[in-house]
């Protein structure tokens, strides 16, 4: 009786098993011949239908163009999308885990992150691991007396275990030997201060050390932009191991020492041309020459003097020059008429020259001339210089007026070139 229970129960399970088989071969022969109906005016839950048997066909054939194209007649314009609302709606509905998990696949191959996937993919069964099982030891069949030979029976050989290769250690690198700066530092091209500089390290900088001089008094670096530098062992740090360091090769010969150029020969100043020069000529003002003023009106001074003033190179009062009048003809000696003075009265007017200096010697001296007594002789910018007038119309004014015709006075200054 328990024996024919279990066959009814294996038949009714084969049947259903080929009844989900049919109707996956139904549904897929049947969407690939709808594809001329308008299957985008289905119903909500008629299209969750149409696209659950596209993955139930999907998953059956795995056609996955096929699938496509029949997702397409929807004209729905994600299908990924699509594929996992109807999944979402179905696992809310309670639909049979096959149905899930071939929506599941579907959108999986249509790019849905397999993570938001994962709870409706079946997960797959472990393989049990195999066990070796030892082959059986051959019994060696009893020798009797007739069968004895002299070559020894064979002898059954054990497995030999294969050994295990054991990596090498990681063999741990040797530091490389580096200078550290504790300040800014000159980087020379050469192990020598007599080396140009071709660049510099800020303090706290470290580079690598690649060579030293003979004596070991400079180390040779490897700087940033790689290029090989000089720095004096002595004002930086090392680190690392430096008793190794080699002797650099093609160390540059050093720079010739400049040489000093010669102080320049002093060479002695060219004579002036003249030993006296004209320093400046300048006409009295209207008070100064004893005269004033009635409001606009000029009253003019009495005094129609010509004075001359003599300093020395450094600019102090030179007596015992002797300097002639041009036109008058006469000499005065400074210091007549105060510290480096000497006076004329004036006529017309006059011209000055130095002639004799202290010691009596003739010199050259230039030559001031125009310190004249008629306003019509004197330019515009000296009068307005005086204070006569204050500008070009006043001036012509005063002029027209022949004003203080024989009444001005003047000041000539030399100085001594040497």
């Amino acid at each position: 009786m328990k024996k024919e229970k279990t066959s009814l129960w294996l038949i009714a399970t084969v049947g259903i098993l080929a009844g989900f088989l049919l109707g996956l071969w139904v549904g897929s022969q049947f969407l690939t011949r709808a594809q001329g109906t308008q299957l985008s005016e289905l119903t909500g839950e008629a299209q969750d239908q149409y696209v659950t048997l596209v993955a139930l066909g999907y998953d059956a054939t795995g056609d996955f163009e096929q699938a496509t194209a029949q997702l397409a007649q929807l004209e729905m314009p994600n299908q990924a999308l699509l594929v996992e609302g109807v999944l979402e709606r179905a696992a809310k509905n309670n639909a049979p885990t096959a149905y899930l998990a071939a929506l599941a696949r579907l959108a999986l191959a249509l790019g849905v992150p397999e993570a938001a996937l994962k709870p409706y993919l079946p997960t797959p069964t472990p393989l049990p691991t195999p066990t070796n099982t030892p082959p059986p030891t051959p019994t060696p069949a009893p020798v009797t007396g007739h069968q004895a030979t002299d070559t020894p029976a064979a002898v059954a050989q054990a497995p030999t275990a294969t050994a295990t290769a054991t990596p090498p250690p990681t063999a741990t690198p040797t530091p490389k030997p580096m200078v550290v700066t504790d300040q800014a530092v000159n980087i020379r091209s050469g192990p020598g201060t007599n080396y140009p500089v071709i660049g510099s390290l800020a303090g706290g900088e470290q580079a690598e050390i690649v060579g030293q001089n003979p004596s070991g008094s400079w180390w040779q670096i490897r700087l940033p932009n790689e290029a090989l530098g000089w720095v004096f062992a002595e004002i930086v740090t090392t680190l690392g191991d430096t008793l190794g360091i080699p002797v650099a090769a093609n160390i540059p010969t050093p720079p010739p020492t400049p040489t000093p150029a010669p102080p320049p020969t002093p060479t002695t100043p060219p004579k002036p041309a003249v030993d006296f020069v004209v320093k400046s000529v300048r006409l009295w003002g209207p008070q100064e020459n004893g005269g004033w003023f009635d409001g606009p009106s000029l009253h003019c001074g009495e005094k129609r003097q010509l004075r001359a003033i003599v300093l020395d190179a450094s600019g102090q009062p030179l007596n015992g020059v002797t300097i002639l009048g041009i036109y008058s003809g006469v000499e005065q000696v400074t210091g007549s008429k105060g510290p480096g003075i000497a006076e004329w009265i004036l006529g017309d007017g006059d011209g000055l020259r130095v002639v004799r200096d202290v010691d009596g010697r003739e010199v050259q001296s230039e030559t001031a001339d125009g310190m004249v007594t008629d306003p019509h002789r004197i330019p515009d910018d000296i009068l307005i210089a005086a204070g006569y007038c204050h500008d070009a119309a006043s001036c012509q004014a005063l002029r027209d007026a022949n004003a203080c015709r024989g009444h001005y006075s003047w000041d000539v200054t030399f100085q001594r070139t040497y």
